[in-house]
Formats: C-alpha cells, structure tokens, sequence
C-alpha cells in the first residue's frame, strides 16, 4: 500500500508537555514514519511551561515549532489571552499553516490537543481539501460545539468510549466517531518479574494537582499509618501549582509520614522504569473524568497492581477485582480498604497482577493501537481522493 504524507497537529510536543497526550501523539507521529509514512509535525514552542521539562533545544527536521497558543497554563489553569491578542494569534496561524500545506501537500492530517489551537486551524485544513483524524483525549476537543468543523473529512478518534459518549451527549457530531485505547511502549516498560508483595509499595505517577487527586491518596495512607499497615509511597510528577504540593508535604510531616511518604518531584520515563522495580502497586486518584491513563498501561505491563477511581475511562482500563481495583473517587477511606484488601487476599492480589500484565501485553499495546489508526487514516486519505 503506497505510503502517505501526514500532517500531525498538537498544541505542545515533547519535551514541551503537560500531561500524557502530548506524549501520545508523539510516539504516533515516530511510529508512523517507522512505518514508512512522510511525517511533519507542527506544534508550538512553549519554553516556559513551569511543569520542568527541559527546553526543546534540537529538534528533528520533521518537528517545526511554528505555531502559537492564544493562551496558558498557570497556577490557576488553562488562561485564554486577551481578544485581541488571540485575533493577531489566529491571523500569524493561518499565514503560516497556509505555506505548510502549500509546501508539505499532506494527505491526510492527524490532529491531537487542540487546545489554546481552535477549530479555525481545523477550519482551513479541511478547507484545503485535507481529511483529519482528531484524537481526543481530553473530555472536550479543544473547541465548543458549536464551533465544531461539521465536513464529512473529519473525524473523531477517542481514547475511550467514555469520551465518545460524553462528546455524543455535548451535542459534537459523533456519527463517525471511534474508540481506539490509546495503547502503550508495552516493550519498554515490560518487567518479566513481579515486584515482590512482602508489603505495599506505592507509586503515584502523574501531574501533582488537585484534580488528579494526590491528596485523597495520601489521606489514604494517613489512613493506613494509624491502622499500623506497613507501607511506602513515592509521589512522582511535576506540578503547575507549587503551592498544591507544598501543602501535601507539610499534612506529610505533620503527621510524621516523611519516611514512608517520598516527593520524587518530575522523573524521566527511564527514572520511572527503575522506579518502578521497586514498587508495586500504582495508584491513579483522579478527581476528574480520567479519559484513559496511558501511565496506568505502562504500569500495568510491568507488573504493578492498578488500583484507579471510578472516573471517566478507567473502568474500561482495569476491571475490579480482576485485572486491578476500582475504588469511589475522592473516598480515601474506599481506597485505604481497597489498599488493605491486596495484604489480606495475596493469592487474588497475585491473580490480578498476571491477568493485567497479560491484557496489557495483548490488547492496550501500541502497535495494536497504530494499526488501527494507521487503518483509519487510509481510509481518509482515500475519502479525499
């Protein structure tokens, strides 16, 4: 099959990112041109989000950092700039994706976070001709529904059906829209042995914000301090509020928790592989509609137990009591006796472990994952012909 030129759109691209999406999208943009495809990426150059990832210094020639946001992401969340400033931002958007596609002649467009982006970008994309598969991965696609582009060339991917149905219910138009689980590097992060179970060994692995829920975690394992159940824990992740985490380390020490409670602060992924041969158990206390946890793949391929809330698109990632445990979001005491329940069924607890490594292994693996989205970009490319 003859090999296609594709456009990838992202807000932020690695070593630029806040969270997983951006992360995702470029493993798919390295994967598809393993695969042969032509590959550009157009993105921002966003050098001072304060979540410590270093700066994007050298760039392949298939990344151009030619775009800007009409907005940010600060202590207070996701700040749009002035009117104004936003209109001078979409004019200098359009000037320069207009000689991208004059100069690239893409077949088909495969579009993340669009966030800060809009649907004007879109807007012209589909204006030129050019079909786009759209990510989502966020509960919104980076645009009100009324602004949504309505062209039979476009078409929603989401990372988990709980999406897909919550945009059917926002009024987004759906009709063609697909679940595709958006997968992991299984390989990298794949331990052929278990992390021992002598005692519970922790990991939270994520943005530490309030909405992802850190908090209710270690109010958790305040929890399981006072029951007199041996544990440790690592808090692992950057932070766009500073001053969230410093609250979580003074409740740490004020109940005299620092030698079992650890603040990693930000950690590459080859910091976490090494981290996590040493735990085992992975925790996602998402307060929020969790979309669908690439982490908790990687965690669950290397032989960590997932215990996730009952938000979003985590149920769909781990069945309770079978491949992992689901507990009540924002109930620490749920989640302090589903903690608890692993010491008192270690034979259930090794259970789980096996069965999530091997769904992990066999249906939330990337290259699964790449060839469905491979599959759905032909047929777009050939819709436009």
């Amino acid at each position: 099959m003859e090999k296609l030129k594709i456009l990838v759109v992202n807000n932020l691209y690695p070593p630029q990112v806040v969270g997983g999406y951006e992360r995702a999208i470029a493993d798919y943009a390295k994967l598809l041109q393993e695969r042969g495809h032509q590959v550009l990426v157009i993105t921002s150059n966003t050098e001072h989000l304060p979540t410590g990832y270093k700066k994007a210094d050298s760039d392949p020639q298939t990344v151009r950092r030619c775009l800007s946001l009409w907005g940010s992401w600060t202590e207070l969340g996701a700040q749009p700039f002035y009117p104004a400033h936003i209109a001078a931002i979409a004019v200098q958007n359009y000037k320069t994706l207009e000689e991208v596609l004059r100069s690239f002649k893409p077949d088909v467009c495969l579009t993340g976070n669009a966030d800060f982006l809009g649907s004007p970008i879109l807007e012209q994309i589909l204006a030129a001709g050019i079909p786009i598969a759209h990510y989502v991965m966020n509960s919104q696609p980076g645009y009100s529904c009324d602004l949504a582009p309505q062209s039979s060339l476009y078409r929603y991917i989401t990372v988990s059906d709980w999406i897909r149905e919550n945009l059917q219910k926002q009024g987004y138009p759906t009709e063609t829209a697909q679940t595709i689980y958006p997968g992991a590097e299984v390989e990298e992060f794949y331990q052929a042995e278990i992390p021992p179970r002598d005692r519970l060994r922790i990991v939270y692995a994520s943005l530490v914000m309030h909405y992802k829920g850190p908090d209710v975690l270690i109010e958790a394992l305040y929890l399981l301090h006072n029951a007199d159940i041996d544990f440790t824990a690592t808090i692992a992740g950057g932070s766009l509020t500073p001053s969230f985490v410093q609250e979580l380390q003074k409740f740490v020490e004020s109940e005299g928790l620092q030698d079992k409670i650890h603040f990693a602060g930000l950690l590459s992924r080859q910091e976490l592989k090494q981290l996590y041969k040493t735990h085992n158990i992975w925790v996602l206390p998402s307060r929020f509609e969790e979309p669908f946890s690439i982490g908790l793949i990687e965690a669950m391929v290397a032989g960590m137990t997932i215990v996730a809330s009952n938000t979003g698109g985590s149920p769909e990632a781990v069945k309770h009591k079978e491949t992992g445990l689901i507990f009540e979001s924002e109930n620490p005491m749920d989640l302090a006796d589903q903690l608890s329940y692993l010491l008192i069924n270690p034979t259930e607890w090794e259970d789980m472990v096996r069965r999530g490594k091997e769904r992990a292994l066999s249906e939330l693996n990337r290259t699964y994952t790449m060839d469905r989205l491979e599959t759905v970009l032909y047929e777009l490319a050939v819709q436009k012909d």
